[in-house]
This record gives structure tokens, C-alpha cells and sequence, in this order.
């Protein structure tokens, strides 16, 4: 973002909406704080996603289940696996916070520096390689 002319920035503030969602309305791993995780990790990595078409562009990634973006939206490479969540147990009550891919994942680093050589986090076997290079829209793969 460029000052106007007084050498001021725009100032931004970023909010975050996300739901608690009853155990058991979309199955057994999206449930209670899987959206409210997924949109604070979201928050956290890419918060201007929508303002200006300015965002955290990666290179261009596809996901199995076939969506296709260039941004790090680390939460929507997951959202549609069945191993979306990762069950945490606290005073008797299991939460299911959503596994994220990791900047390492978008990178295309490989091998990955990040703990234990993840790719995505905390179930480090979600995600067990790097996303492809693609080209423009997931044209590709570029070699």
C-alpha cells in the first residue's frame, strides 16, 4: 500500500466471523470449533485477502478434491479432506480444531524445514508432500 499524500497509511483493522457448529450437523470431524480455527489461521496468514485484490499470493495450487487458488488461504487446502480436524481433548470435552497447510506446502519447498518435515499442522500426515508448481488457473504442472 502506498501513503497518501501527507505520507500517511490507510489503516486497516481486520475482524474475523466464524460459528460454533453442532457436533454431528456435517459429520463427526467438522464440528464445534472447526470454522472458528480455520478462519483465526486465516485471519493470521492472509488478512487482506479480499481488500483491494491485494492478498499473500503463492503460486498456484489444487487440491485434490479440485479447488484451485493462489493465495494462502491455509485453512481451504484442507477443508475438504476427510481428515479436516484433529481431535483435542480438554476437561473432558474433545474440540475439533482444523488441520492447516503450512507455508512450506505452498513454497513448493521440498524437503519441507518446517517440524518433523510437515507440510501441515498439528497432523503432520494430512498433507505429505508440497503442492505441484501449476501454471495460471492449475494449468500445468510446470517443470
Amino acid at each position: 500500500m502506498e501513503p497518501d499524500a501527507q505520507g500517511n497509511f490507510t489503516k486497516l483493522f481486520v475482524m474475523n466471523y466464524s460459528s460454533w457448529v453442532t457436533p454431528g450437523l456435517f459429520g463427526d470431524a467438522f464440528a464445534d470449533i472447526t470454522p472458528l480455527s480455520h478462519e483465526l489461521a486465516e485471519t493470521m496468514h492472509d488478512p487482506f485477502v479480499s481488500f483491494d485484490g491485494v492478498h499473500n499470493q503463492t503460486q498456484w495450487w489444487q487440491v485434490s478434491w479440485g479447488l484451485c487458488q493462489d493465495n494462502l488461504e491455509d485453512g481451504d487446502v484442507i477443508e475438504g479432506l476427510a481428515n479436516v480436524s484433529y481431535p483435542v481433548t480438554i476437561n473432558g470435552f474433545t474440540y475439533h480444531p482444523q488441520n492447516e497447510a503450512l507455508l512450506q506446502w505452498f513454497a513448493g519447498e521440498s524437503p519441507s524445514r518446517a517440524w518433523q518435515g510437515a507440510y501441515s499442522f498439528p497432523d503432520t500426515t494430512v498433507l505429505t508432500a508440497p503442492a505441484p508448481s501449476l501454471g495460471v488457473n492449475c494449468a500445468g504442472p510446470i517443470n
